[in-house]
């Protein structure tokens, strides 16, 4: 396990094991929710935040390029949907995954949990959180 303290405080903890290419990859263009969106839309959370990120059509690419999983088109609402009042909003230009998903924490403090999963059959599955 490896912990390191970043430039304003930002504190990552992290096996030293783990692939870090999809946390790496940078997004050329990405955005959220448009500025019109609801303050009190339901759907907008941190989950939803993550699943913006995950279906941004440069990520799905990447990751169907390195055949990272979970794959298939059909859509789910999240768990931890909904912002209690709050909407991320904006767009991002050269960010890392990572990056991306530190700025959903600019709206939702808290913490993103990255899961790397590898099947019996050697498969790869990959899963984000924001609690």
């Amino acid at each position: 396990m490896r912990v390191r303290t970043e430039k304003g405080g930002v504190i990552r903890m992290m096996e030293t094991d783990v692939p870090t290419d999809l946390l790496n990859f940078k997004i050329r263009h990405l955005s959220f929710f448009p500025s019109g969106a609801a303050e009190s839309d339901a759907v907008h959370g941190p989950q939803m935040a993550v699943f913006a990120i995950m279906e941004n059509p440069e990520v799905k690419a990447f990751k169907k390029a390195n055949n990272i999983g979970p794959f298939g088109d059909r859509f789910m609402l999240p768990g931890n949907c909904c912002g209690g009042g709050r909407v991320i909003h904006g767009e991002l230009d050269d960010v890392t995954v990572s990056q991306a998903l530190d700025y959903v924490l600019q709206t939702f403090p808290g913490f993103w949990v990255y899961e790397n999963c590898v099947s019996k059959e050697g498969e790869r599955f990959v899963y984000f959180n924001v609690h």
